[in-house]
């Protein structure tokens, strides 16, 4: 039996497998192999980054489509890389408010609603600040007609890592407790702080 789940098993991951065509070539980059940070995250965290340090922080990366230059895409990346720290966040407030055990308070405070869709992600983005440049890395790829491409063109991509202290992660989401509660009725108040310091508690560990 165990050889037949062994078997079957393998059998999905060669259904799995797939080679996927490129329509360009790399002519160009900033190192000579993709970093591993940029294929693996955190194996690279595992074995590059003090212990302490991936504790007291957190990472975000950032990759642009191509662009004409490669000065434009990696301030791209890097601006987008900080920006995204906002949104992971955003998008974790969003989900721990919708999974209350009570309901989601959302759909009971229009008011609440319209700020979360409408305001939140600036709020977050004002309080995530500081965010620490580490890494970049860019290709210059060769878009060929003949390999698929609209047109023959040379683009840069661009990748970027950031690191966020948890100090100031904890910050971002405190500010955006105060703003979601000023948004609630006192008997809803309550639930949504301890939503929000729970979301809080989780993230940051």
């Amino acid at each position: 039996m165990k050889k037949l789940v062994s078997v079957l098993v393998l059998g999905l991951c060669f259904s799995c497998a797939r080679t996927l065509e490129k329509d360009y070539k790399v002519v160009d980059a900033s190192k000579q192999e993709v970093p591993e940070w940029v294929s693996d995250l955190d194996e690279w965290l595992d074995d590059e980054q003090e212990e302490d340090e991936v504790k007291d922080h957190r990472y975000y990366t950032y990759t642009t489509e191509a662009k004409s230059s490669q000065s434009l895409s990696c301030e791209l990346a890097k601006a987008k890389a900080a920006s995204s720290a906002a949104a992971e966040i955003s998008t974790y407030i969003k989900d721990s408010l919708a999974q209350s055990v009570h309901g989601d308070p959302t759909a009971k405070k229009s008011d609440l609603s319209e700020y979360i869709q409408n305001n939140m992600l600036k709020e977050v983005e004002a309080s995530v600040v500081g965010g620490q440049v580490l890494k970049t890395y860019w290709e210059k790829r060769r878009f060929d007609k003949e390999l698929g491409a609209g047109k023959n063109w040379d683009g840069f991509v661009c990748t970027s890592l950031v690191k966020v202290s948890k100090k100031q992660l904890k910050i971002a989401f405190a500010r955006t407790q105060k703003a979601l509660e000023a948004k609630v009725d006192n008997t809803s108040k309550a639930e949504v702080t301890k939503l929000l310091e729970k979301a809080a508690e989780k993230y940051t560990k």
